[in-house]
Formats: C-alpha cells, sequence, structure tokens
C-alpha cells in the first residue's frame, strides 16, 4: 500500500486545525491574532472564571455531577485547572463532566508539545495528551482519572454543537466558561443564537463567566436570563464578567437509581459497568451458566469505511472511544497494534481511500509500505498495510470478569428473564428466580432481544462464527488482518472467522478457514505455510438486517416509544468496536447527559428504523408483528 492514497471522498467533511505562532511558551493564535492566555495562564483562569463563580467552595459542598459548559477548548487549560480543583476539593464521589466546544482544534503534536511542557503543575495534562481526540467532526468523549472527570468536546462550530444537545441534555450544565476569542476578532461565535443555546442547557442556579466584558456581551447575556456584574481584574486588566442564571422554568431532574441488564455478553458488561461508574445500581443476569462471551481472544480494530457516510464516522468514532476505554482496565493488556492488509471485502482501492479520508485526522491510523509493515509484523511481507497503533487482542473471559467487578453490580447467572414489563412511573422483571423492580430495564440480549414482546419488531438473526487455532511455523508478533483475521491464541493463533447464515459442520468450517489462511498467507508472503490444525471454537453474532447496531429507545406499532426500556444488541462481527460506545450512549441517557454523538448519529441505531420500513414493506429477517 503507498504512503498516499487518494483524494478522500467529499462526503468527509474537514476541520481547519488551529495555526499556531509562539511567544516562548506562550501560544497565539494566526487565524484570530489573539492570544490563547495571559502568561500566567493558570492564575488567570483561576481569576477570571474559578473565584467569580465560587467553583472551589461549590466543588467541595456539591453530590454526584458538577457540569461545566465552554466555549473554546484551546490548549485544554481550563479544562486542566478545574479538573485539578475538583479532584483535590470534591469528596471522591463526585464527578466532573466538563461540556467544551472548538471549531479550530489544536493539532495533535503542537498539542503535545505544549501538555509535556504543563504536565508537571497540571498532571492531568499526562493523560489528556495520550487521550486528545483526532481532528475529526463531531463529539469525542474521554474519561480520566478513573471516570470522576469526563471530557466531552465537540470538534466543529460551537453553536450547532451547543444546539445538537439541547434537549438531550436534561442535566443542567452548572458553569459556563465563555474563552473563545474576543468578540471583535470572532464574531460568529458570540451570536444571539449561541445565548439562546446557552439558555436552553442552564438552570436555576447555574453561573457563567467570560474574560470579556464588552457591553454588548453584558446586554445579551442579561436578555437570555443572566443577572450579570462586572468583576474587578486590576492589575491584569479593568474587570471581566460573571453572573447567574435567573429562569422562568424548573430544570428537568433525573431520578434513576435502579437498573436491570439483561444479558451479560460484551454488551451488557460494558452496559453496567458505565452505569455502575454514573452511581447506578445494577442487577446483572444472564440466563447461561457460565454467561456468554467468554472467548479467550478477538480483536479491536476499525474497519473503516471510506464513504463518509453515517456509518463510517459511527465506526471511526466507536473505534476512537472503545480503544481508549478498554485500556483502563487492568485485565487489557497493552496495545500492541494491528495492521491490515488488503482482502476481499476490503481490496487495496478501497483501503486506500480510506486511509486517504483520515489521514489528515492524526496518527490513531497510519498508512505504511511493505518494508515498514515487514518489520512491525516481525517477518517478511509483500504487501503495505494500513497500521492502527492502538489496536489489539481482548481476552473477553479476563475484560468481562473484571467490568463486573464494581460494588453497585450485582451480578447473577443462571436466571433467565421471563417477562418484562414497563410503565411510565416503574418498571418490573420476572426470572425465573425472583421478580426484579427497577427505574430502568436495558436488554442486551443478542438475537434473544426480539423475544420478547416489546422487540418482536427487532430485525435481528444470529449468523454462526468459527474460529480455528493453529501452530504456524513462522509468526508474526502482533495482530493481522486481511483474509480474515490473525491473532496471538495463548501459545498459538487463531485465524477466522467464518459468517454462516446457516450453522456449518465444524470440519467444514475449519475447512474454509484453513484454505482461505493458506491463499491469505502465500499471497502476503510468498510461501505456503506449515500450520497444523488445533482446535475449534464457535458462537454466534446477533445481526441486524441493515449490518447496524440497535441501540436505545423501543418503539410500540404507532411509534411511541416504550417507557423504561432501552437496548443494546445487534452488533455483528464488530462488537469489541461497537458496544462499550453503545453502553456510553446508553448510560449516558440514564443519567440525563447527552450521548457522545450527533442526533443524526443517533438516528442511525434507533430501533425506530425498523417501525418506519416495516409499515412500508412488512417486517423481516427475524422481526415479527
Amino acid at each position: 500500500m503507498r504512503e498516499h492514497g487518494r483524494d478522500s471522498p467529499a462526503k468527509h467533511e474537514r476541520l481547519i486545525p488551529a495555526r499556531l505562532h509562539w511567544n516562548g511558551d506562550q501560544p497565539r493564535s494566526r487565524q484570530f491574532s489573539d492570544i490563547y492566555h495571559a502568561p500566567d495562564g493558570a492564575a488567570e483562569v483561576q481569576r477570571v472564571f474559578v473565584e467569580p463563580q465560587r467553583l472551589t467552595e461549590r466543588f467541595a459542598q456539591i453530590q454526584g455531577v458538577f457540569t461545566v459548559g465552554e466555549l473554546g477548548f484551546g490548549t485544554g487549560l481550563n479544562f486542566a485547572v478545574i479538573a485539578q480543583r475538583l479532584l483535590e476539593h470534591a469528596s471522591r464521589d463526585v464527578r466532573l463532566h466538563f461540556v467544551s466546544v472548538e471549531k479550530h482544534p489544536i493539532a495533535h503534536s503542537d498539542f503535545a508539545r505544549l501538555a509535556s511542557r504543563r504536565s508537571r503543575a497540571l498532571p492531568i495534562y499526562t493523560e489528556l495528551m495520550r487521550l486528545y481526540p483526532p481532528a475529526l467532526p463531531g463529539w469525542h468523549r474521554r474519561h480520566f482519572a478513573g471516570g470522576r472527570i469526563m471530557l466531552s468536546i465537540y470538534f466543529g462550530d460551537g453553536e450547532a454543537g451547543l444546539k445538537d444537545i439541547a434537549g438531550r441534555q436534561s442535566r443542567t450544565v452548572d458553569a459556563w466558561l465563555l474563552d473563545g476569542f474576543a468578540p471583535d476578532r470572532n464574531p460568529e461565535l458570540w451570536s444571539d443564537s449561541l445565548w439562546c443555546a446557552i439558555a436552553q442547557l442552564s438552570g436555576a442556579g447555574t453561573t457563567i463567566a467570560t474574560f470579556s466584558a464588552v457591553g454588548s456581551v453584558r446586554r445579551a447575556l442579561t436578555d437570555a436570563g443572566f443577572a450579570m456584574r462586572k468583576v474587578d481584574q486590576r492589575p491584569h486588566k479593568r474587570h471581566s464578567l460573571a453572573g447567574t442564571f435567573e429562569p422562568d422554568r424548573v430544570a428537568q431532574s433525573t431520578s434513576t437509581r435502579s437498573v436491570v441488564v439483561i444479558g451479560a455478553g460484551l454488551a451488557g458488561v460494558a452496559t453496567a459497568r458505565q452505569l455502575a461508574e454514573r452511581g447506578i445500581t445494577v442487577s446483572l443476569i444472564d440466563a447461561a451458566s457460565p454467561p456468554p462471551n467468554r472467548m479467550a481472544a478477538t480483536l479491536l480494530h476499525c474497519r473503516l469505511l471510506p464513504d463518509g457516510g453515517l456509518p463510517a464516522r459511527q465506526r471511526a468514532l466507536s473505534y476512537l472511544y472503545s480503544s481508549h476505554w478498554y485500556s483502563s482496565s487492568p485485565a487489557v493488556s497493552p496495545a500492541t497494534g494491528v495492521l491490515q492488509f488488503p482482502g476481499t471485502t476490503m481490496n487495496e482501492q478501497r483501503l486506500e481511500l480510506a486511509a486517504a479520508a483520515y489521514a489528515h485526522t492524526g496518527n490513531w491510523l497510519v498508512p505504511i509500505d511493505a518494508t515498514t509493515a515487514s518489520s512491525l509484523a516481525g517477518l517478511p511481507v509483500r504487501q503495505g498495510a494500513l497500521f492502527f497503533p492502538h489496536g489489539r487482542t481482548l481476552n473477553l473471559q479476563l475484560l468481562c470478569q473484571d467490568l463486573i467487578q464494581h460494588p453497585l453490580i450485582d451480578f447473577r447467572t443462571g436466571v433467565a428473564a421471563r417477562s418484562i414489563v414497563t410503565h411510565p412511573d416503574r418498571a418490573m422483571v420476572t426470572t425465573t428466580a425472583d421478580t426484579l423492580y427497577c427505574d430502568q430495564i436495558v436488554l442486551c440480549t443478542g438475537v434473544g432481544t426480539n423475544n420478547f414482546d416489546q422487540a418482536r419488531y427487532l430485525e435481528l438473526l444470529p449468523v454462526w462464527g468459527q474460529i480455528d487455532r493453529i501452530t504456524p511455523d513462522q509468526l508474526p508478533v502482533i495482530p493481522m488482518v486481511g483474509e480474515g483475521f490473525m491473532i496471538p491464541l495463548a501459545s498459538d493463533y487463531g485465524i477466522g472467522a467464518t459468517y454462516e447464515h446457516k450453522p456449518w459442520s465444524n470440519d467444514a468450517a475449519t475447512e474454509f478457514n484453513l484454505r482461505r489462511f493458506d491463499h491469505w498467507w502465500h499471497s502476503l508472503t510468498g510461501r505456503h505455510a506449515a500450520r497444523r490444525a488445533v482446535e475449534s471454537l464457535r458462537g454466534t453474532r446477533a445481526v441486524t438486517s441493515d449490518r447496524l447496531p440497535i441501540v436505545g429507545a423501543l418503539f410500540d406499532a404507532s411509534g411511541v416509544r416504550v417507557p423504561r426500556l432501552l437496548v443494546n444488541t445487534g452488533h455483528g462481527s464488530q462488537g469489541t468496536v461497537s458496544a462499550p460506545f453503545a453502553a456510553e450512549c446508553i448510560a449516558s441517557e440514564v443519567v440525563g447527559e447527552f450521548a457522545p454523538c450527533s442526533r443524526t448519529e443517533i438516528e442511525t441505531a434507533t430501533s425506530l428504523r425498523f417501525r418506519n420500513r416495516q409499515a412500508r414493506r412488512g417486517a423481516r429477517h427475524g422481526g415479527r408483528t
């Protein structure tokens, strides 16, 4: 594969990165001819944002979640200072959700430079440098400090980002930091519709502060519902502004305290853990004993699509989130990277298009030539590849065992859900052991999901797959993908996997895997592999009619949402990538936070799509009316 492919498809939106000029350690924006902050940056954050809003005192008093909204992520200084204050002054059960927008994100290399210089005074910069999102438009979410700090950052137009979450974020913002470049240098950010979006996300007691003190900003914030005051900033400047929201409405609150998650595969276990880390008591039940998804190894890598459509965006964002999320588990080995070579479903041309579409976004994927691929693989290969540095092999057995180790998760195997009943004010699960009452139910039961009456319309079918363990005479040192995959599996390697719409015999599946592997290995290395089959591992995938997962609410035949019932299923062969991201979306909705993707991206995974299609052409692919 060549280092540079074709031009990326037109559908891929590109961000314009920040252009920096450095004055010593102080960055300055070339676009806006303005500084990001004063030379005493952390002290400026304290006097402009922290002190006028009494953030330190509020951190010491609050319980649950404190939400901060910011215009202009910039160098991440506000985030780092405020996160540090919360970790120092809040109790250990308090979480910070820091929501920020940035139209021109700083390039990864520039961000690494400034983060390395700031990490001694503000240690969270070490993690932030490692988890800094690539330059992909839209929402990105990252977790810090063992889950106590959550960063949701929107790369793109700030007003569009805030409007996107209005109505999806029922938990109000507690404090606002208006830190975009000055209104006279960046007027398109400081608009009337922006103030409206801020007001929609605010509630009684929401505070706001801004470095700018121009009259137009003060009047606009007053009109939006904030009681504004001047803050003396001498000798640094005359004054800044701060205020408190005085709405004529009561903010919506969330009251979910308990959730039953049915199904303990990866989707269910990830959902349970995400909920528990938000303070929700979870009953996790599974009919199997032991529960499913206990394969010793599977692969995490991103199956990119080159067309730039919504499914392509979801794949990329899901991979970027999940690869970061897995790394927080002690049961997950360090990333080795994954090599993706051309194959039948992703030929060289499509692989080059995918590489070109994302090459400008950062170093989370790297197109490499055959020489570099040989060096990474530890054996001579004749083809170039895409290298995913954060890809890895996952031991699902160890991972799932680790994820359920949380004091708020009650995990029970051999307990089957017989029926579920939901009402606007409660939910109930009748099991083979007892009856569970809760605030919400989440179905993570794979192909069995549409056995529940409320989910009969979901178009889900099983697709069987088999992995074969082999002992080849020459082993790559990292996992590889091309014609199937090759991953470390104990002392041997696993190859596969088959994709059987009707189950094959073990021998037939083994023959298929070996034949495909032999063909791939010869085209890749120019030689035939001496290998011995050891054993086979079989399982099923829950696959939807459109190959997209199902995440979120269920709907009745009239298109009305079923109360207190959510679903996380249909991930097919990409569950290691999409299931944790879907779990984050589910947990966010339960506690009143927005999911880390746009409204249009959410629509690609809604179960309502099946109701709409079935109104035109009837039920298919396992769906029933």
